[in-house]
C-alpha cells in the first residue's frame, strides 16, 4: 500500500559546512554571505563581501524572511551557534538553499582563510591576551583556571557570576584568568579554540582539566578541590 503524502514529506533543512567547503561556496559567488554577529564583531573582522544582520536585533527574524528564497544563503557568526539558529529559522520557513559555517569564523581563522580586519574598539583591546602572557600565566605552580569567553555569548554571561565567585572563594590557592576570544586572535588560533564558553585548568604549564559549555558550582568545586588536594609536593 502506498502513502504518497507520507513518502514525499520532507523536513526543510540546511547544510553544515566546515571552513574549507564554506569558502568554496563563498568563492563561487552564487549566493549571499550573511554575518549575523553584532556590529562591533563585524567591524573587528569579517569575511569579504559579507552583509551584516545583527542576531540580537528585535527585527532580526523579520529581516531574515525578507531574503530571497531562490538564492543561496551562506551564514556565519563567531562559533556557529547564532548562525545555526538563523539557518534553522530559515529552513523552517521554506528556505532550501541555506548553508552554515559550522564552527564559525574561529574555524575560518584556524584554516588561515582571509578576512577583512578593522580596528577593534579601545574597550575590546583592553581585553586582549597575548600568547606570551598566556604562557606565563599557565606556567604558574599554582592552579590557574582559564575562562575563554565572548561578550555576545549567552552561556558565557550566565557563567560570569559563578566564575567571579570562584575567583574569590579559591584565592590565593588558585588564579582565575579570562580570555576574550574576539580580540585575542593569535592566542585563540594557537590554542585551536572553536567554541565558548571553554574552561581549562592548568598547573605548571600542564593542562589538567578542560570542559566546554555550562558548569555547575558543585561540578566546578569538586574538580578544583580534587586538583588542589593532589598537588605534587
Amino acid at each position: 500500500m502506498v502513502f504518497p503524502a507520507f513518502l514525499n514529506a520532507q523536513e526543510n533543512t540546511y547544510k553544515q559546512l566546515d571552513a574549507v567547503k564554506f569558502q568554496e561556496l563563498v568563492k563561487s559567488g552564487k549566493g549571499m554571505i550573511l554575518d549575523v554577529r553584532t556590529k562591533s564583531e563585524f567591524d573587528n573582522e569579517h569575511i569579504a563581501n559579507s552583509q551584516y544582520l545583527n542576531f540580537y536585533a528585535l527585527d532580526f527574524k523579520k529581516k531574515l524572511l525578507m531574503l530571497p528564497k531562490d538564492e543561496e544563503i551562506y551564514l556565519y557568526c563567531t562559533t556557529g551557534y547564532r548562525s545555526e539558529k538563523a539557518a534553522k529559522y530559515l529552513a523552517k520557513n521554506g528556505y532550501t538553499k541555506v548553508y552554515n559555517l559550522e564552527h564559525g569564523i574561529l574555524e575560518w581563522n584556524l584554516e588561515n582563510l582571509p578576512v577583512i580586519e578593522g580596528e577593534p574598539s579601545a574597550k575590546l583591546m583592553a581585553d586582549k591576551v597575548s600568547t606570551e602572557l598566556f604562557t606565563q600565566t599557565v606556567s604558574s605552580d599554582t592552579l590557574v583556571l582559564i575562562d575563554f569567553y565572548a561578550t555576545w555569548c549567552g552561556p558565557c554571561r550566565k557563567m560570569m557570576p559563578l566564575i567571579d565567585s570562584i575567583r574569590t572563594q579559591y584565592h590565593p590557592a588558585m588564579t582565575v584568568f579570562k580570555v576574550n576570544v574576539d580580540v585575542s586572535k593569535k592566542l585563540i588560533k594557537q590554542e585551536k579554540i572553536i567554541g565558548v564558553p571553554l574552561f581549562r585548568i592548568y598547573r605548571s604549564g600542564e593542562l589538567l582539566f578542560e570542559k566546554d559549555g555550562i558548569l555547575s558550582r558543585k561540578e566546578l568545586e569538586a574538580i578544583i578541590d580534587k586538583l588542589l588536594s593532589t598537588k605534587t609536593p
